[in-house]
């Protein structure tokens, strides 16, 4: 790891591109442990419930588990993988895109998942990030997002499944001020990702 020094890199690009390298060995099976956020989510949502997943990948396994049961907007800034997220489940909208450069509706979602995403986008957006989620979302709803324990401004990873990768994030006590300030009560953190705390926030009404 590298603090980042560059101020002409784009590091957005630096993610997609990424992505788009690693898109064939990159093991879904890493974010096999966040399925039991997709079981708790399902008990507190009806059927056809309106989901948007932030960073959904290639869709495996947790994009498709989602869209078992809800209606499912994936978003993900690497077009290799919302390529493969496409092939691997039919019956779900995607869009190739850096999420913030999107906007939706007023309550257009139920749920918004944004599981090991956040991390990858520079920490200056993401206040503004969480405001325009609590925005997509109905009163109420639910945000499922993996954050990170330490801050650190910004810094590249020089190999990531043979690929750099830029890392950008602030404390897990940053934000839970900063998902505060910004609409969300806290429901309930969980330590199941060593390095990526998942945190089950729901609006306040």
């Amino acid at each position: 790891m590298k603090p980042t020094v560059d101020p002409v890199l784009d590091y957005k690009r630096l993610v997609a591109e990424g992505y788009n390298f690693c898109a064939e060995i990159y093991e879904p099976s890493s974010r096999q442990p966040l399925l039991s956020a997709i079981k708790w989510l399902k008990n507190k949502l009806p059927n056809r419930a309106r989901v948007l997943d932030i960073g959904c990948g290639n869709g495996l396994p947790l994009t498709r588990e989602l869209a078992k049961r809800f209606a499912v907007t994936g978003v993900d800034i690497s077009f290799e993988q919302i390529r493969r997220a496409r092939d691997h489940i039919r019956h779900a909208e995607f869009f190739h895109s850096d999420i913030m450069g999107l906007d939706f509706p007023v309550a257009s979602f139920e749920a918004v998942v944004a599981f090991q995403v956040i991390v990858h986008i520079p920490r200056g957006e993401h206040e503004r990030l969480f405001r325009a989620i609590s925005r997509w979302l109905t009163p109420g709803g639910y945000l499922l997002v993996t954050l990170a324990r330490e801050s650190q401004e910004g810094y590249l990873q020089s190999d990531f499944f043979g690929t750099p990768m830029f890392w950008s994030h602030y404390s897990l006590p940053e934000y839970r001020a900063l998902l505060t300030e910004t609409g969300f009560d806290i429901v309930d953190i969980q330590y199941e990702q060593t390095d990526f705390p998942l945190a089950l926030c729901k609006t306040t009404v």
